[in-house]
């Protein structure tokens, strides 16, 4: 098209017909205009399809790793309800007659609150892979953004006040360490563990006294208001947190 058009030029200016030359100018500038602007059309209609594509799996993936992330955080939350709920128990035991409580539900009760620790297991590859790539600012739904972006902070929250449970557990299990036997409670709660505990004939001081250690009450009481603000506040917030961003993932799913 260019060529013919450069042919008609010549012969114009041949001719001297300058006016004629002037308006086929003007059209081949045009016709060069035109090509411009659909290149870019066409090069724009491809990246906004590449940006779709990519953001519905990134969508898809994002769902996947919420939904992840929302089991645990229930399962977590079922285990410090039960430890949260021994911890209760206990400071109850304190104000109640020790006489009538028996050495192997202390014993049992004992186990549930000191033999294990939780910390939330949080998966975010796909999270940091939408941040690092510069992705996170194509996702077109505000909302979305904006709950996305403020989930880490919200994780590196709990993160912190689960690191105050776990250091709350370690001072009140090293309290206990030179005043109580581990092996009596061990055996006492029968708990089922990975490794047989060997009996003895020895005879261990009872457990129950240590319910009228000042101390220990003090320490116990420190360990279960920061596991109740974890198991009542912080999980049920994230827990939330990652249910809107389902939700509003699920509808943007749907309109494509």
């Amino acid at each position: 098209m260019i060529k013919f058009f450069r042919k008609i030029r010549q012969k114009m200016l041949t001719e001297n017909k300058f006016s004629k030359y002037l308006m086929y100018a003007i059209g081949e500038i045009i016709l060069v205009v035109i090509g411009i602007l659909i290149a870019l059309k066409i090069n724009n209609w491809n990246e906004l399809r590449k940006t779709n594509n990519n953001q519905e799996k990134y969508l898809k993936l994002l769902k996947v790793e919420s939904l992840k992330n929302l089991k645990e955080v229930n399962r977590y939350k079922d285990l410090v309800t039960n430890m949260h709920s021994s911890q209760l128990t206990v400071m109850n035991l304190i104000d109640a007659n020790h006489d009538t409580i028996s050495e192997s539900y202390l014993s049992k009760t004992f186990v549930n609150i000191f033999g294990s620790s939780y910390s939330f297991d949080y998966e975010n590859s796909t999270l940091s892979e939408l941040k690092n790539s510069g992705e996170l600012k194509n996702i077109r739904n505000d909302s979305l953004r904006k709950y996305l972006t403020a989930l880490e902070p919200l994780v590196l929250k709990i993160q912190k006040v689960e690191q105050d449970v776990e250091i709350s557990l370690d001072e009140v299990t090293e309290y206990l360490q030179p005043r109580i036997s581990f092996r009596k409670m061990l055996i006492e709660s029968d708990t089922e563990i990975y490794f047989e505990i060997p009996n003895s004939t020895k005879p261990r001081k009872s457990i129950i006294p240590i319910l009228e250690n000042e101390e220990f009450e003090n320490r116990l009481l420190t360990y279960t208001l920061v596991t109740g603000n974890l198991n009542k506040n912080h999980y049920p917030k994230l827990e939330n947190h990652l249910k809107k961003i389902i939700d509003i993932i699920g509808k943007e799913l749907n309109n494509k």
